[in-house]
């Protein structure tokens, strides 16, 4: 329900308790009346709130408030929808119909208005023709909610929506006739049209106070519909013509409909004729008070002219807006700057440069802003304001180890002294040195060591612009050794400085450590890097008790290993096998065999408890090394005795031909289908059928697959009719596992695939699904009667009809054998897919060019010869 609480309060002035969460029952009747009496959907009201981003139902009173106007302006949209559907279906239809022409011709303005920017949306050089193309400004069409000034003038046309939300509630609807009124409920007629809008909503409030009931606050007059005017502009515009726009338009606002002024024209002298008055337009003066033309409102046949501008300066250099300037008469340099934004800070208004073409000559003036700022410009000017790149920098510098270091002005006479006095040195600073940079005249610099002791005479050293005063720390020249302590210490890897005295025991670095945990060894590791060769170590152990007191040098590392370290760290026993968790685990005595089984999780339900076994490593004084092996029943005297060593393996077996339930699936046409487990060794495939209670009427035997979860081996091919009829069949498979048997339902279809047939003749297309067709089956016959039959017989052109195959249900597939030119088509079962391959395309043999090697052949031939006459020599 929507929050009554905001109307009641908000829009209706019901008193309602401000700790008040829910309205009474009397206040609910008084919502519910409230929006049957304006045809308020209250669903659709909720979701136009949300859209507008108004949660009612989650907002605090202030928040409530601040957002009355937006909702008061919702409510009247939707009621004067619902008015203007009634309008619709009413006498006034033609009305309508003619507000409607008027929406679309003002939709036709806009849409005229996008594509002149869309076509002039490039960046102008000219300052001010940026506002019309980049929509600074916005041209208002008729039918918009937009709020004019308290300024706009009333004329025929205009539409002002009334809402009156106190004891008396009311919306009403004036339009301003051809003759200048607004008629009231009880027919009083208001004369507005001249009046501005403002005094328009004192008059209408003084004489709505004498019908209605209402405080202040609560009435809302505004212009719903703006009236629609006709205007021309004309001269140099983007788009010159007549143009239909909303009144709330001035004539900043209306040059947007003609895409504002070209590259031409003026944004300076822009003339607005309306009747026999004529104002002129200035694009400058908007833009330094926008308000100060808002006014100008225009008048139904009023027109714009665009002159061409007379006089365009360029400006570029050191100011804000570099850009091309239109300039009218009596206007000098500094009003130029003044449009530009200015000069910036680095620019040198005191040498500006106008470039001016006169009598075929290019001639250079420069001007003074200061004593010059009504220096006249003309047409093509280019007027350049200097700026300085790299200017001199008065004044000096301190950096390095003082208080405040910095810039500070450069004064003549300035010292070294005052300077660090300015700076002043920190307790670290070095005075012994110090340096002075600076950068000679010449481009070069020069570096100036400084001793600023007492006695030394540099702090009365004059300084320059620019110079820089480095101070050094005795910090920087001191070296910060280490020494560090790591291992088993309950600090791990401390470094800390060492100290300046150099007096550091080893006693006094673990305790720096936080002393050693209780599994330290006795004695540690020091590893000492020698102060005059860095890349050399010394390595010496120390006893923590007898060389406490051994004195550490800097860089010196201490390690503090743990007794593990010095121990063997794999010995461990395993356990595998039919067991449920494997697993190692380090070795102890105290680890018992049956200690280690319960480690693991305990014996599965597959375990052999009388064969465990034992496997354990047998190396004695470097002998040869050996795998012993036990074999125990833990429930023996033996196995409770027996002892674990070091590195030993057991493994708990499984029980001989131990194997859980096995299950296979049988779906479609079996009587039983459903899960079963495999009974016996090597059930087979008509076993399990006969299980399921056989074979339906219905089932499909020849089209029957299997599918093989065991390796993931998928879909296998099979004759299960076969396997049914004879058990001893050889494909009535063993079922594993994990198979999944179905059976279909009796198929009477065969599918052809078209390609390669000539099918087309027979003007089936409405048959035909993926280039093949379904047909009836019609018994045994061979594959090429059922393409000559249904599919217009073989293409000579591409069928290559030898390798034609059918595919029967099951998957198997049988080929076209020939012999002596005929071909033996496989017979068609029901079910089956025919397919007619493609002849490959042929390669066309290229002619040798090469010559036939006689020479090679008769070396061949003779040396045939060679051979035969030798064997028989041979033979003889």
């Amino acid at each position: 329900m929507l929050k009554y609480l905001l109307l009641l309060t908000l829009l209706f002035s019901i008193p309602v308790a401000s700790h008040a969460q829910t309205p009474n029952p009397t206040q609910q009747v008084q919502l519910e009346a409230y929006l049957a009496n304006r045809d308020i959907d209250e669903a659709e009201l909720r979701t136009r709130l949300l859209a507008e981003g108004i949660d009612v139902d989650n907002m605090s009173q202030a928040q409530l408030i601040q957002a009355r106007p937006q909702i008061e302006a919702i409510i009247t949209t939707m009621e004067q929808e619902k008015l203007r559907e009634a309008e619709l279906t009413g006498e006034d239809a033609a009305s309508s119909a003619d507000n409607t022409q008027d929406e679309v011709d003002d939709a036709a303005v806009e849409e005229d208005v996008d594509e002149v920017i869309a076509k002039n949306d490039s960046l102008s050089l000219i300052y001010g023709h940026q506002i019309f193309r980049n929509r600074s400004l916005e041209l208002y069409q008729a039918t918009e909610n937009a709020t004019p000034p308290n300024s706009y003038p009333l004329k025929s046309g205009d539409e002002i929506g009334v809402t009156i939300f106190g004891a008396s509630q009311e919306d009403l609807l004036l339009r301003v006739s051809e003759g200048g009124f607004v008629t009231l409920p009880n027919r009083v007629r208001i004369l507005l049209a001249g009046v501005a809008l403002g005094d328009a909503r004192k008059l209408l409030a003084d004489r709505l106070k004498n019908y209605y009931a209402f405080r202040d606050g609560q009435l809302s007059i505004r212009v719903q519909v703006a009236r629609t005017i006709s205007i021309s502009i004309l001269g140099e515009v983007e788009n010159n013509g007549s143009f239909n726009i909303s009144a709330l338009n001035t004539g900043f606002n209306a040059l947007v409909a003609a895409g504002g002024p070209t590259e031409r024209g003026s944004v300076r002298n822009i003339q607005l004729v309306r009747g026999e008055e004529t104002t002129v337009l200035d694009v400058y003066e908007y833009l330094r008070n926008p308000l100060q033309k808002t006014n100008l409102f225009l008048n139904d046949n009023a027109s714009i002219y665009v002159p061409l501008a007379e006089k365009i300066v360029t400006l570029e250099g050191g100011v804000l807006r570099p850009m091309q300037y239109e300039l009218k008469d009596g206007e000098g340099i500094k009003d130029l700057l003044d449009f530009a934004g200015n000069a910036v800070p680095e620019a040198e208004t005191s040498l500006i440069q106008v470039t001016r073409y006169l009598k075929g000559m290019l001639e250079v003036i420069n001007v003074d802003l200061a004593t010059e700022p009504d220096f006249a410009l003309v047409n093509g000017d280019v007027v350049s304001v200097p700026v300085i790149e790299n200017p001199i920098e008065d004044f000096v510098t301190i950096e390095g180890t003082v208080l405040l270091p910095g810039r500070y002005s450069f004064e003549e006479g300035i010292d070294v002294g005052s300077l660090l006095d300015k700076g002043q040195l920190r307790p670290s600073a070095r005075t012994d040195v110090a340096f002075l940079f600076r950068s000679n005249d010449d481009g070069t610099s020069a570096l100036q060591r400084l001793d600023l002791g007492a006695d030394a005479g540099a702090k009365e050293v004059k300084l320059k612009r620019g110079d820089v005063l480095r101070i050094l720390s005795q910090r920087a020249f001191n070296d910060d050794f280490v020494f560090s302590v790591s291992g088993a210490v309950r600090d791990t890897a401390v470094v800390l400085p060492f100290p300046k005295d150099g007096a550091l025991s080893l006693e006094e670095a673990i305790l720096l450590a936080g002393g050693t945990y209780e599994n330290a060894a006795s004695e540690v590791m020091l590893i000492r890097t020698p102060l005059a060769n860095r890349e050399d170590r010394k390595y010496k152990r120390l006893d923590l008790v007898t060389d406490a007191d051994f004195q550490l040098q800097p860089l010196d590392e201490v390690f503090v290993y743990p007794n593990e370290r010095f121990a063997d760290s794999n010995k461990l026993v395993s356990i595998t096998g039919a067991v449920r968790e494997d697993g190692s685990y380090v070795y102890d005595p105290s680890l018992s065999l049956r200690d280690l089984i319960y480690l693991s999780g305990g014996l599965t339900i597959s375990a052999a408890r009388n064969r465990v076994e034992i496997f354990r490593l047998s190396f004695v004084n470097g002998a040869e090394t050996r795998t012993l092996q036990a074999t125990l029943d833990l429930d023996s005297a033996e196995a409770n005795d027996f002892e674990l060593q070091a590195y030993d393996e057991v493994v708990v077996r499984n029980a001989a031909e131990f194997e859980n339930i096995q299950n296979v699936v049988l779906k479609g046409e079996v009587r039983y289908p459903g899960l079963y487990a495999l009974l016996k060794d090597n059930e087979k495939l008509s076993d399990l059928v006969t299980r399921a209670g056989g074979m339906t009427n219905e089932a499909f035997a020849a089209g029957a697959t299997l599918y093989r979860a065991e390796g993931d081996k998928g879909d296998v091919i099979l004759d299960l009719q076969a396997a049914v009829d004879d058990v001893n069949a050889p494909g009535n498979m063993v079922m594993r596992r994990g198979d999944t048997l179905y059976i279909p339902k009796r198929q009477d279809l065969v599918t052809i695939f078209l390609p390669n047939t000539i099918s087309s003749e027979f003007k089936r297309d409405s048959l035909v699904k993926g280039k093949r067709i379904q047909v009836a089956y019609q018994g045994p016959k061979p594959a090429n009667w059922y393409i000559k039959r249904y599919a217009g017989g073989f293409d000579d052109d591409t069928a290559r009809r030898r390798w034609t195959t059918v595919q029967y249900a099951s998957g198997q597939i049988r080929e076209t054998s020939s012999f002596a030119g005929v071909h033996n088509y496989p017979k068609v079962l029901p079910g089956a897919t025919i397919r007619v391959p493609a002849k490959p395309e042929k390669i066309q043999k290229t002619r040798r060019e090469e010559r036939f090697n006689w020479l090679g052949l008769a070396q061949i031939v003779v040396g045939a010869a060679t051979t035969v006459t030798t064997f028989i020599l041979i033979r003889n």
